[in-house]
């Protein structure tokens, strides 16, 4: 009888285990964490995102990464001002071609679309 009664606390310690994982990694997201979702016929190459009270883009949160036309990419933030909300985003395709959305409120939407 005792064995399973082991299995069973183990099987529970494991699965509040997984639970604290999932938690923890929920809390630290930040709600200005988005997808970019590219409805474009053009393939994007650099992806800035700037506070809109800023006179300059920053680095490129795409690094190396291409997205493709028609396909979606997560991008999280870190370093950035906690208290702003209001982004511009500009995007740069392989081509060259250049995109922008201005004043996007970060903290209440989840997917930007270019198209």
């Amino acid at each position: 009888m005792q064995l399973p009664s082991f299995r069973r606390l183990l099987l529970t310690a494991a699965s509040a285990s997984a639970l604290v994982v999932v938690f923890a990694q929920s809390a630290l997201a930040d709600p200005r964490d988005f997808q970019l979702q590219n409805n474009s016929a053009v393939d994007i190459a650099s992806v800035y995102v700037s506070s809109s009270d800023m006179n300059s883009w920053g680095d490129d949160v795409m690094g190396r990464d291409i997205l493709s036309a028609g396909n979606v990419v997560n991008l999280t933030f870190s370093g950035f001002d906690a208290a702003t909300c209001n982004y511009d985003i500009k995007v740069l395709g392989t081509g060259g071609q250049e995109g922008y959305l201005y004043k996007v409120d970060l903290c209440s939407v989840t997917t930007v679309t270019f198209s």
